[in-house]
């Protein structure tokens, strides 16, 4: 057990209260709003502690078919390319009546990947960034601890009054998502090895 919790504990100086939620199953959400200039990015960083080795989700990561349903609300998430060895990829988030389309460029990094939107190609949302980190938990028999940064700048005027507190909440939970996939990923395969 104190193996887990120092593992945890590296992840930014997580309070007692973080560092127990996180090991009774919980994803721990830190929120934040940036101002940069006229930009103003929200997100945040969040954790998790998945029943999966890093390497295992590390692969996971750079599957372009489960963004999906790691990316809330996402209609649709295709590989369109390369660009050197980053991933290029175009993401289609939002609902039936209002949607955003973007190319994010993915690149990995060890046990994890650094994303950012190629500003380049076409853009519905100004800005977003962040990372995936994945760490092998010490003494946590294939356990791993999931850090997640992002920050996204939807835009001025209306679509920031409207749209900034949602976008937030939902980039907040893709850690919760990655859970769900792995849980479910290792219930198919007991299922199989049945």
């Amino acid at each position: 057990m104190l193996g887990l919790v120092s593992s945890v504990a590296r992840a930014d100086g997580l309070s007692r209260v973080e560092t127990q939620r996180l090991l009774g199953g919980e994803s721990v959400a830190r929120s934040q709003t940036v101002s940069l200039g006229d930009r103003s990015y929200v997100g945040g960083v969040s954790y998790v502690i998945l029943a999966d080795s890093a390497e295992d989700v590390a692969r996971l990561l750079t599957d372009v078919s489960v963004w999906k349903r790691l990316l809330p609300k996402t209609r649709s998430a295709r590989l369109i390319g390369t660009a050197g060895q980053d991933l290029l990829v175009e993401l289609t988030n939002g609902t039936l009546f209002l949607q955003a389309t973007y190319t994010m460029r993915l690149r990995r990094e060890g046990q994890g990947v650094k994303f950012w939107m190629d500003r380049s190609r076409h853009h519905d949302v100004d800005d977003a960034w962040g990372f995936l980190r994945v760490e092998p938990m010490s003494g946590g028999r294939g356990r791993s601890l999931v850090s997640y940064g992002v920050l996204i700048d939807v835009g001025n005027g209306m679509a920031r009054d409207l749209f900034e507190g949602p976008v937030r909440e939902l980039a907040m939970s893709v850690p919760d998502h990655l859970r769900d996939v792995v849980l479910e990923r290792a219930a198919a395969g007991q299922r199989a090895s049945r």
